[in-house]
């Protein structure tokens, strides 16, 4: 598996506009849009109808307009689903080019143990990236959006989805690799997302099951709360 010493990742911002815009991005985003957006903004997640997370962006007030802040690998797939619903709404998406993104390379990104592409890429539930990833990107109080069915039930019942991100330091990547996929059926489970730190250990984001044990001498593994 590829070890990078540090990866950039290019974020995208896009422009949301037009009568129905902040409703309409408000129907589709597992966030509550309606109040206040000013400043940093508010992260929200856009989800599959099945419930799966699609992609995770940060949406801001931009004037009369809406922004959103997408990793560069998700814009082009989260656009066209966000266009496919538009049907009689009153939207418009604006590209609006390259720009800085929260989490720059992949180290910040490991470092905050936050789900990055490659991690959205397995198609997991909002509850599989831990407690503070859905405190801050899920409303339970908002209306219907799409996949909300699943994600609420997962949240009333307090169960925990079978597939849980983790973060996890080691010499061997390969060792740590082979642990992480131990546990469990077989499935999406596995790192995602490799940086090698200064101290000759890597640091990684994975994906394992919720019956991985405890990591065995020479390996960290924390399942992300």
């Amino acid at each position: 598996m590829p070890v990078t010493v540090s990866a950039s990742i290019p974020w995208r911002r896009w422009g949301v506009a037009g009568a129905d815009a902040r409703a309409y991005l408000h129907s589709q985003a597992t966030q509550d849009l309606t109040g206040s957006l000013a400043g940093a903004g508010r992260w929200t997640g856009f989800l599959a109808p099945t419930g799966e997370l699609q992609a995770v962006a940060l949406v801001a007030e931009r004037g009369d307009e809406l922004e959103l802040l997408v990793p560069e690998e998700l814009a082009g797939a989260l656009r066209a689903r966000l266009e496919r619903f538009v049907l009689r709404s009153r939207v418009r998406f604006e590209d609006r080019g390259p720009a800085p993104g929260p989490y720059p390379d992949t180290a910040e990104l490991v470092a905050a143990r936050w789900p990055g592409p490659h991690e959205l890429a397995r198609q997991l539930t909002p509850h599989a990236f831990g407690r503070a990833f859905v405190e801050a990107t899920v409303s339970f109080t908002k209306g219907c959006y799409p996949g909300q069915e699943l994600v609420a039930r997962l949240e009333s019942r307090g169960s925990l989805p079978p597939w849980r991100l983790v973060w996890g330091r080691a010499r061997d990547a390969e060792r740590l690799d082979a642990f992480v996929r131990s546990a469990g059926p077989a499935g999406p489970q596995g790192l995602t997302t490799v940086v090698a730190g200064p101290d000759g250990e890597i640091r990684a984001l994975g994906i394992a099951h919720r019956t991985l044990p405890a990591a065995p001498p020479g390996l960290e593994v924390d399942v992300v709360a």
